[in-house]
């Protein structure tokens, strides 16, 4: 099964992009202009928000290493309805979209990665949608917790979120606020769902936590 940490882009496309680093909170691209380049992330995370007239800021997607940026513009050249802001210091391959969409014909191995990260893509709004209809806040939050735990040590149930989530970006994925995030932490951690450590929360018993969600 091929995933993130598995894609190794092909040194003959490697070679054709150009590199470029962000600093952390660079504005990657801005929203309502049309995206000329795609972007391949060779470390670091980027956060899609959307503005509304308002002002207001809504969350629409994550993308982190060993992910593409910009293909929901290879077919056309419209204006994208988000922005693109560095949430930490991010190095990227740019490639001209047009001379990609060319690439991704000649090269297998590409076009595998490009579909196989769109389609995760997909995958992950469709939850984001289906989840934001059918769950309560805390059970978004249960939820998010439990797609960040990872196993840890010899029992198959116990499980790790390293490093600790960042409670103001995890309410902005999920709308709503910093202190719904803590509060909800908190009460976890009381129940034993949860357990604090430094620099993580560890989860003993998996099935607890996927419990919580309702």
């Amino acid at each position: 099964m091929i995933g993130p940490d598995s894609m190794i882009l092909p040194d003959s496309v490697r070679q054709l992009g150009v590199a470029k680093n962000y600093a952390k909170d660079a504005l990657l691209h801005f929203q309502d202009e049309v995206p000329n380049h795609i972007c391949y992330i060779m470390s670091g995370r980027v956060f899609a928000t959307s503005i509304n007239i308002d002002g207001e800021e809504s969350w629409v997607a994550e993308y982190t290493q060993g992910q593409f940026m910009g293909c929901d513009s290879l077919f056309d050249a419209e204006a994208t309805r988000y922005q693109l802001i560095a949430k930490t210091p991010v190095t990227g391959l740019l490639f001209v979209r047009e001379s990609f969409f060319e690439l991704i014909r000649q090269n297998e191995d590409l076009n595998t990665m490009v579909l196989a990260d769109l389609s995760r893509q997909i995958k992950n709004f469709t939850i984001q949608t289906q989840e934001a209809h059918s769950l309560t806040v805390y059970g978004r939050i249960a939820s998010e917790l439990r797609r960040q735990a990872k196993p840890i040590g010899r029992d198959p149930d116990t499980f790790i979120i390293r490093p600790t989530p960042i409670f103001s970006e995890l309410a902005q994925r999920l709308g709503s606020s910093r202190e719904t995030v803590s509060r909800t932490v908190s009460k976890m951690a009381k129940k034993g769902v949860l357990e604090r450590r430094t620099g993580a929360l560890v989860v003993p018993d998996i099935f607890a936590l996927e419990g919580e969600i309702g």
